[in-house]
Formats: structure tokens, C-alpha cells, sequence
């Protein structure tokens, strides 16, 4: 649920700004996000934003709910190749995530909103920075995700995509190659297949 409090955190950042109800910034909220990929994008563009502001206070949220999990520390040791976050919200988020998960470590990088110049997934940009930026080649990836339109330009590219869905009510589609309802399931698979 750690998604629910920034969305919550988003809604209020907005209300304040514009100076309108919570009800109002939640419909501004959801139109940025779906028109810019990210509500931080419309927001730079509309309102020209400081994005570090709006990233330090949406990102203030209580990680208690996240736990130390043994399956998925077993199953990231075993993963051969280098494990790359990619993530539309910044390093100090994702760097608090993974290491309230206990598992920072087995990542060899981070490549957040910033390092893609603020340009968000699924926008192609975004996709080819991260790919230069580690040197990546496609045809030897595994992209993990839970936004299902995440997965299309990378899929293009030729990477293998891996689409999360907690609540199994998306269908496998012309741009997913495999879907699990967990993590954990979609490692386990993963590391069946690479044995």
C-alpha cells in the first residue's frame, strides 16, 4: 500500500498548490498522469514545478508495512545477471523501498526519474536512456513490471516483459510474454526456466 500514500500525498501536494479541493487535485491528478505518463510531467509543464519539492513530498510515507521477505532474498541470490531498478519515482525512494525490503544489495543500479532527465515510463525516451545508460542489451533482458502499458516499448525492443498483476485482471496481450500474480511466482518461474 505504499503507492496509496503517495497517491494521497499527490492529491494533497496539488490541492495546495492550485489552491482547490482534494476532490478537484485528484481529477488534475489522474488527467496528468494519464495524459504525461506521471503527474509530476503535467505539472512541470503546466505549473513549472520544482520536481525535487514535489518528489521529496510525495515520497514521505511510512514504509512500516514492508517486511523482510527469505523467499525473495533466496530467489533474488539466485538470479544470474545484473538486476537494474527502474522507476518513475527518485533514487532516495527507491533506495528507502529496497532497503526496508532488505534486499538494496542485489541491485547494481538505480535508474530513477532524475537519471531519465524527468522523462517517465512508458514514454520510449525514457526506455532508451536507461538502456544506454547501462549499456543493455535487449535481447538479453527480463523486464519486470506492474503497469501494463510499462511493458510495450521495451517489448518492441525485443527484451522479454514480465507483467505483475496483484490482482490477476489483465490478460496477456500482444506486449506481455508472461504474467504472474506475484513476484515471488514470477522469479520462481524465471529461475525454473533459466536451469
Amino acid at each position: 500500500k505504499i503507492f496509496d500514500q503517495i497517491d494521497i500525498r499527490m492529491k494533497k501536494y496539488i490541492s495546495k498548490l492550485l489552491n482547490i479541493s482534494q476532490s478537484e487535485a485528484l481529477k488534475i491528478q489522474k488527467l496528468y498522469y494519464k495524459e504525461f505518463g506521471t503527474t509530476l510531467s503535467g505539472l512541470m509543464k503546466n505549473y513549472n514545478i520544482n520536481s525535487d519539492d514535489f518528489l521529496n513530498y510525495v515520497h514521505e510515507v511510512k514504509l512500516d508495512r514492508l517486511k523482510r521477505s527469505e523467499k525473495l532474498i533466496q530467489l533474488l541470490s539466485q538470479l544470474p545477471g545484473k538486476k537494474i531498478i527502474y522507476t518513475n519515482g527518485d533514487f532516495k525512494h527507491a533506495q528507502n523501498i529496497l532497503g526496508k525490503l532488505e534486499i538494496l544489495d542485489f541491485f547494481y543500479g538505480i535508474f530513477d526519474i532524475k537519471k531519465g532527465d524527468l522523462i517517465p515510463k512508458p514514454q520510449k525516451e525514457s526506455l532508451i536512456k536507461l538502456i544506454k545508460y547501462y549499456n543493455i542489451d535487449p535481447l538479453k533482458t527480463v523486464y519486470f513490471e506492474d503497469i501494463k502499458k510499462n511493458l510495450q516499448n521495451a517489448f518492441n525492443l525485443g527484451v522479454t516483459t514480465i507483467l505483475i498483476d496483484y490482482n490477476k485482471k489483465s490478460l496477456k496481450n500482444s506486449y506481455v510474454d508472461y504474467s504472474f500474480k506475484t513476484i515471488i511466482s514470477a522469479l520462481n518461474a524465471l529461475k525454473d526456466k533459466l536451469n
